[in-house]
């Protein structure tokens, strides 16, 4: 259902309200994902700014979508000796060093663990409702190997005080916890309650659907959500509108990649007999991934079963 990703979600959330003296095309800039073009407009800026500290804020989440980590954690472990009291600072501290503990060695990434969690502790602790440094623990903890740490029953935790702040984030959390545990019953039942509670008259009407137990919070959920109506076959048009929506709010620290998203939308384009929509997708996948299977394999598939 839900694979190994990178355990943090922060380019997920829309950057703070801009400062009257961050220029107007910045944000121009940002909104059409420029950020080649934005990069040294901000480091100018925040030259000429050292103590601006919403425009250092912007520029290491500019280089974090460039993917460029070294930068984006000197910006942020600028801000966290600036301003310690800030929980958010702390939070993509600790993100950017976990994907660069991630992604290096293996060596590298034991000095890089510990603070990693340092960070992200010192977030929660900081800020009780941060629903976004709890998921970050709970895949941190789940995909750690235990010699470093990893521990399912932390992330347990973590996924009871996500719970606390968010039921369907709480819901999804556990789901991926008992999903990488191989608890295929409880990976299911958690996902289960998380649909049902989105197809409750609470969080469709108009006047409650800004709850926080309500909100999927972050784009990941989206395909959760879609994955998991898939599966219990729910609500197929619900299945399509959450993957559409994943899709088009996709960026490249997303837990599933874009071309299954494609892939998943052919399936259900395909129960609705809509085999042109179906290709399509196939297309956009395939495209995105050459060697995707699952795609090629659907692809010829449909193809075969056309009249000549």
């Amino acid at each position: 259902m839900m694979k190994p990703h990178y355990f943090l979600l922060f380019f997920c959330v829309p950057i703070m309200m801009f400062s009257q003296e961050i220029p107007d095309d910045f944000r121009t800039l940002w909104a059409s994902k420029s950020y080649d073009e934005l990069t040294p407009k901000l480091e100018h800026f925040v030259a000429q700014h050292p103590k601006h500290y919403e425009a250092i804020e912007f520029l290491g989440d500019v280089y974090g979508r460039n993917l460029d980590w070294d930068n984006a954690a000197l910006y942020y472990e600028k801000l966290v000796q600036a301003n310690p009291s800030v929980a958010n600072y702390h939070y993509k501290y600790g993100g950017v060093l976990g994907i660069m503990a991630k992604e290096g060695s293996k060596f590298k990434a034991l000095g890089l663990i510990s603070q990693v969690k340092k960070s992200f502790s010192k977030a929660a602790t900081l800020d009780p409702m941060h629903w976004e440094v709890r998921w970050a623990m709970v895949e941190l903890y789940v995909q750690l190997p235990a010699l470093l740490g990893g521990s399912y029953e932390i992330a347990l935790t973590y996924a009871d005080e996500l719970q606390a702040i968010s039921k369907i984030n709480g819901y999804f959390a556990k789901a991926y916890i008992f999903d990488q545990k191989n608890d295929e019953i409880q990976a299911n039942n958690f996902a289960e309650k998380g649909v049902k509670l989105r197809q409750t008259i609470s969080c469709l009407t108009h006047e409650n659907k800004a709850q926080t137990e309500c909100k999927t919070h972050n784009n990941s959920l989206h395909y959760d959500l879609a994955i998991a109506c898939i599966k219990d076959e729910l609500d197929i048009s619900s299945a399509l509108f959450l993957l559409k929506k994943y899709i088009s709010k996709f960026n490249s620290i997303d837990r599933t990649p874009l071309e299954m998203a494609h892939y998943q939308l052919s399936k259900l384009y395909l129960k609705q007999q809509k085999r042109e929509e179906a290709l399509q997708h196939l297309e956009f996948a395939l495209k995105l991934n050459p060697k995707f299977d699952l795609a090629k394999n659907e692809k010829k598939r449909i193809l075969l079963s056309l009249p000549n």
